[in-house]
């Protein structure tokens, strides 16, 4: 999911920081996916290649990396495909530690050997996050589809970790690794990486809802959003949406922003929205302006989605995503099944914990569309 999604909840100076820049529509954080080249093959990849653009080059690249600083933007996420397998990657990095920017490196780590792990460290990246998909060579490699895939990743872990690299391990749970989630959560604790479980599986960019069969069964997620094994989870403790400090479902158009490797610029990576093309403008402000249709339309959505939920019965405790329902179904604000599951889960362990919320619902509970039901 993308990395602002909801941030209330949080008190910190870090919040307030955040809150300012939400309310202003100045971004905090940039993802740039520099190449859709990969040497894993996963399943349930979302990327889709356009044959007919051309990858940003090198001094491209540093040029919307300049862009990006200019505008103020503190964090950087350098992913793909794989963003590793760019010759020029080393050299990317270094640019943009020289710009100030807190560097993120989402990777696979196929690659990464102590020689890399070495570079690696040399860049000081804030974290490197890369995914799991099991416990086990077989369930891992089910999914990556690359014989030596796990025992490429387990190495790279402990390669970067003994340079003093935070590491971030990744798991989509599917219905490959659902039943090995604590020995995934043990693997990481052994590796002194965190691993964090993302229980929704989304389509691909261009529609394709044909990763959507990976999901977890439903009887799993009741158990995920339980009390049993709130240990695993990023929120333990499961609370509603506050809408008093930011009225809004996401952060998408106003705290965060992706780039393609084509320059395209999207309002978050799941909402794959062109606001304008950064290679080719002179500054991002030419394209993050509330004259910008795109802009507006998908801010004011963000705001609309959160009465909507708070019209449905499991509505304040959904981690919606616009840009998941608008790629599945089309409509942005229709809902889709994912989030209505997990929703309903996260509702019921609520009350179970605290007793019934006791809240009056307006309009209709049902709010799947009927095509995604089977």
């Amino acid at each position: 999911m993308p990395e602002a999604c909801n941030i209330a909840g949080e008190e910190s100076p870090l919040l307030r920081i955040k809150q300012n820049r939400w309310n202003s529509g100045r971004p905090m954080s940039a993802q740039i996916e520099i190449t859709y080249v990969c040497n894993l093959d996963c399943s349930f990849c979302y990327n889709v290649v356009d044959h007919g653009q051309r990858e940003m080059s090198t001094v491209e690249l540093v040029d919307v990396f300049r862009k990006i600083a200019d505008a103020g933007v503190l964090y950087l996420t350098l992913t793909g495909g794989e963003p590793l397998a760019r010759r020029d990657f080393f050299t990317l990095g270094h640019a943009a530690r020289e710009m100030g920017f807190a560097l993120r490196v989402y990777t696979n780590a196929h690659i990464i050997d102590e020689r890399r792990a070495d570079k690696i460290a040399s860049v000081t990246p804030l974290e490197i996050e890369t995914s799991i998909h099991g416990a086990r060579p077989e369930t891992h490699e089910a999914l990556t589809r690359v014989p030596g895939s796990f025992d490429r990743l387990v190495a790279a872990v402990r390669h970067l970790r003994a340079r003093g690299i935070k590491v971030n391990m990744k798991c989509p749970i599917t219905r490959f690794n659902q039943n090995e989630v604590h020995d995934v959560w043990a693997l990481g604790e052994s590796l002194g990486a965190h691993v964090v479980f993302d229980a929704v599986i989304t389509p691909r960019d261009d529609g394709d809802v044909t990763p959507l069969a990976l999901s977890a069964t439903d009887e799993f997620l009741e158990r995920y959003w339980s009390d049993e094994m709130a240990a695993l989870r990023p929120d333990p403790e499961i609370m509603p949406r506050d809408d008093s400090q930011i009225a809004a479902v996401c952060g998408t158009g106003r705290s965060s922003f992706t780039l393609d490797p084509y320059g395209n610029v999207f309002p978050c990576v799941q909402w794959r929205r062109s606001l304008g093309n950064l290679r080719d403008a002179e500054s991002l402000d030419e394209i993050w302006t509330e004259r910008n249709p795109v802009l507006s339309e998908v801010r004011k959505k963000a705001v609309d989605m959160a009465a909507v939920l708070n019209s449905k019965e499991h509505g304040q405790f959904a981690p919606y995503c616009l840009g998941v329902a608008e790629v599945q179904t089309g409509d942005a604000m229709g809902g889709y099944r994912q989030v209505e599951v997990n929703a309903r889960f996260r509702h019921q362990a609520f009350e179970k914990k605290h007793g019934s919320s006791r809240r009056s619902y307006c309009g209709s509970t049902d709010w799947v569309p009927v095509s995604q039901t089977a």
